[in-house]
């Protein structure tokens, strides 16, 4: 990681373990299968120093995704179908980081990882780089262009955001009025305090809501209708809006969140998964290092 970059970061900070029912939880993100129709290659691959999972479908872009899980939960591995339709769609190839989970490593290491590997593919690739990410993921996909502004690194080429996690304040109405149950209230704050550890929540490079979303990228934000985090997703289109930044808000009625990684398959999930591809597709310009 560059200089400037890095020391516009907090330090890290030693976490804690992980408690026994975290542990069994995160069992649970098993590996899912590609599609052997796909016409993609799998493999694994170190960026920044960081252990990733890259999916190669084509070369018309690279897309750095960041899974979700609350910052504590979630694989690379967990995420294999997902990003090989995406991939697949977009001829492009996606990079999964295995970036580091709070509790044990609270903010900002993960975020650290996530800098490292997207200064990597910049310097490895000549074409454009979109920055993605789910729940968790999408909000340190956000922080990411957050902090690359602040640092004076190339910002990415596009964002895109599914079912985004952006204001770690979590007072949004929404999560007394959702009908989906998957992000509660209680999951979100207790992610939140294991993320945080004493940060301040309404930091920008935590809650990137809050940030000047001036300079931010061309933007797709989807979210589901039913979920807690709409507030989130509306609250960052008007911010673009405001900045006079391109924005896409695709608000898609009667589903949860993440719905195209919990429903994999569905017309509605494929649907999502195309409009993403159709997305990367239209990034087709380099912006210059600044």
């Amino acid at each position: 990681m560059s200089t400037t970059l890095h020391d516009s970061l907090p330090a890290e900070r030693v976490g804690v373990s992980a408690s026994p029912e975290l542990l069994e939880r995160r069992a649970k993100f098993a590996a899912t299968q590609i599609d052997p129709e796909l016409a993609v290659t799998a493999g694994d691959a170190d960026f920044g120093g960081i252990p990733c999972r890259t999916i190669r479908a084509g070369d018309r872009a690279t897309v750095l995704y960041l899974h979700g899980g609350g910052y504590r939960m979630g694989s690379p591995e967990a995420y294999n179908a997902y990003a090989a339709a995406l991939a697949a769609g977009a001829e492009a190839t996606v990079v999964v980081p295995r970036y580091r989970l709070a509790p044990e490593h609270p903010f900002p290491a993960g975020l650290r990882d996530a800098l490292a590997v997207y200064e990597d593919l910049v310097s490895a690739t000549g074409g454009p780089i979109v920055v993605a990410g789910d729940s968790a993921g999408a909000g340190l996909a956000a922080a990411l262009v957050v902090a690359v502004g602040a640092g004076g690194v190339r910002t990415p080429d596009g964002l895109m955001l599914l079912s985004p996690w952006l204001d770690l304040r979590c007072s949004s109405p929404f999560y007394d009025t959702a009908p989906d149950v998957l992000f509660p209230l209680a999951s979100a704050v207790s992610a939140r305090d294991d993320y945080l550890q004493g940060a301040p929540e309404d930091d920008p490079l935590v809650s990137p809501l809050l940030a000047d979303h001036t300079g931010f990228p061309p933007t797709l934000i989807q979210v589901g209708g039913n979920e807690a985090l709409v507030d989130d997703a509306l609250g960052l289109a008007r911010g673009l809006a405001t900045a006079n930044i391109t924005c896409t808000l695709e608000v898609v009625a009667d589903q949860g969140h993440t719905w195209p990684l919990v429903h994999p398959g569905d017309d509605v999930s494929n649907a999502s998964i195309e409009s993403c591809a159709r997305f990367i597709r239209s990034i087709d310009s380099v912006k210059p290092i600044e």
